[in-house]
């Protein structure tokens, strides 16, 4: 099988929503883990796909293709048995356009079986959107594959990036205690899918309208009624789905952690820094370890705290499914699999620093168990003529930005003196703002930077809020030392909506998202408030009409020093409570 462009990417370029391009250039070798192991060579041939339809428990007919191992010299099926894995595709299968790269996996022993989700390809039924009805189909063929299809020995791993790696949570969840399903590895995922894709700060996305527009309907799926339809139309109009309703909740796949661990599916996920959903898995990761362990799921993971091996993820400094079938992150996936499917001793699962992440800058992998790793924040004040200061102004002062649709927006910039040491930039960072708006709603975002001496203005996180969304659940947001509020989560219901008054003066925490970034010293750090979201925000955000029938021609006045000050809580750490790890997590550039 030929890779497939990753299935988000392809969605959103066909919205018209491109995001920065993959890097050609192929990945290093894997250093090795602490075990013997070492990725073995092909030793079989790849057969051609075999059709094969499986019928559901509602009568639901689902198409998947299978490929088998052959013996190099013949051609022919190779003798025995062999582990299953199970990619599951929005996008359908077909001779001419495969649903996803499996020739690594099968070259070295496992069967592949590529399905196509219920509503699109060849499939029957009308298309969803992730959730427990998918979760339920993948199960039925997990059972399927361990019992039914030919050449299999029982054991079954889930594959797959993006969608394909979102559906292996659900069925992970769906599969029961006893399941023939043993290992995951959602790559390429996210953990809170209302923030981050279909709204961000509580403003629609376009990315429903994006997966929609890429799959290809099946021939019993009727797009006029189908959920994702339904979900459009409710986003364009303010309906229910335009908020964190209960049919969002139910598709939030942190809430699944409880059920997955229950059934003992190990995990391995995987994201980039230059995501569409930057670090999405990071929500994963923590949910997946405090569900082991009966924390509450969003609590942080702090130093000494016990962590599993079961449960890995990696952070790359990657774009959205970059290098994922690349040589590194394909030895990777083969080891879990390995571990997990064939019970070889690989060591993977015995680390106590399952979480790998990739520090930007110092182009080092580092391996730790806590997130955030440290929860110390420095806070910085915004003040007059531009500044981002380390003390509150006993003077107050201003800012003014104007809300216009269709325009560019405008901004204030804040910005530091050049930093005397240097600082790691180690998780998620909350911008508290005070601000007036002259209209009922209000639309803030900000974008955190670095400015190296030489001018070079790097990136390094960005958020947004609808002001009339402001409302923070203290029991989901994320606290640092002394109780500073690090990551701020918002319901986004229709019942915590509250319209700005008009004059007022009202705190709104935007979050912005993490990162992991060596900041040298010499650097600024800088931020940026703007009235809407800049053209390279990480994912675009569309206001409703009645969103934008309430922000339209609104002025606000940021307001700094004296008693509302506004402020930037950034976590910080020294650069030496970080070492190189041993092994190569994948690809540093």
């Amino acid at each position: 099988m030929k890779a497939r462009i990753p299935i988000v990417v392809a969605a959103l370029t066909a919205a018209g929503i491109v995001p920065t391009a993959a890097s050609a250039a192929g990945p290093p070798s894997r250093a090795g883990t602490a075990g013997s192991w070492q990725p073995e060579a092909a030793a079989y041939g790849v057969s051609q796909p075999v059709d094969i339809s499986v019928k559901m428990d509602d009568g639901v007919t689902i198409s998947t293709e299978v490929v088998y191992p052959t013996d190099p010299a013949t051609g022919a099926r190779a003798a025995g048995d062999f582990p299953v894995l199970l990619t599951q595709n929005p996008y359908g299968t077909g001779h001419s356009d495969p649903t996803t790269a499996g020739d690594y996996f099968v070259q070295r022993g496992y069967i592949y079986v590529a399905s196509a989700v219920r509503g699109t390809g060849a499939s029957g039924g009308q298309v969803s959107w992730f959730g427990q009805r998918q979760g339920q189909d993948g199960a039925e063929l997990v059972d399927w594959a361990a019992h039914t299809l030919a050449g299999s020995n029982g054991e079954v791993g889930l594959d797959g990036c993006s969608y394909l790696g979102v559906d292996q949570w659900f069925t992970a969840a769906a599969v029961g205690r006893n399941s023939a399903l043993k290992a995951i590895t959602p790559f390429c995922t996210d953990s809170n899918f209302y923030d981050d894709l279909t709204a961000n700060g509580g403003i629609p996305t376009p990315f429903v309208a994006g997966i929609a527009q890429a799959e290809p309907r099946g021939p019993q799926d009727d797009p006029a009624t189908d959920p994702q339809s339904v979900t459009i139309a409710q986003q364009a109009t303010g309906g229910s789905r335009s908020y964190d309703d209960a049919y969002w909740q139910s598709l939030d796949a942190q809430r699944l952690m409880p059920q997955i661990v229950a059934n003992r599916i190990p995990a391995l996920s995987e994201a980039g820094w230059n995501d569409l959903f930057p670090g999405g898995d990071l929500g994963d990761y923590t949910a997946a370890q405090n569900a082991y362990f009966h924390r509450p799921l969003t609590a942080p993971i702090t130093a000494g705290e016990p962590v599993t091996g079961r449960y890995q993820a990696i952070v790359g400094p990657w774009t959205h499914g970059e290098n994922v079938d690349g040589t590194t992150l394909e030895n990777i996936r083969l080891e879990w699999f390995d571990t997990w499917l064939k019970g070889e001793h690989t060591g993977m699962a015995d680390t106590s620093t399952p979480l790998h992440l990739f520090e930007n800058t110092a182009k080092q992998w580092v391996d730790t168990a806590a997130w955030p790793p440290s929860p110390s924040a420095q806070r910085y004040y915004l003040a007059g003529s531009g500044a981002l200061a380390n003390s509150k102004s006993s003077s107050a002062g201003s800012g003014t930005l104007t809300w216009a649709a269709a325009s560019t927006a405008n901004s204030l910039t804040y910005t530091t003196a050049p930093l005397t040491g240097s600082a790691v930039l180690d998780g998620p960072s909350d911008l508290t703002v005070y601000a007036t708006s002259t209209t009922t709603d209000a639309e803030l975002s900000a974008t955190l930077n670095v400015v190296a001496p030489d001018g070079t203005v790097v990136k390094q996180a960005d958020g947004v809020l609808l002001g009339s969304q402001r409302a923070v659940d203290p029991a989901q947001s994320l606290y640092g030392t002394g109780g500073v509020l690090l990551d701020p989560s918002h319901p986004f219901t229709r019942w915590s909506q509250q319209p700005v008054v008009p004059g007022r003066t009202t705190r709104y925490d935007i979050a912005l998202l993490a990162n992991f970034t060596l900041i040298p010293a010499g650097d600024r750090i800088q931020l940026v408030v703007t009235s809407q979201t800049p053209a390279d925000f990480h994912f675009p955000v569309t206001p409703t009409p009645q969103e934008q029938a309430n922000l339209a021609g609104g002025t606000y006045t940021v307001q700094f020093g004296g008693s509302t000050p506004s402020v930037l809580d950034l976590p910080l750490a020294s650069p030496e409570q970080f070492t190189a790890s041993p092994t190569d997590w994948g690809p540093s550039s």
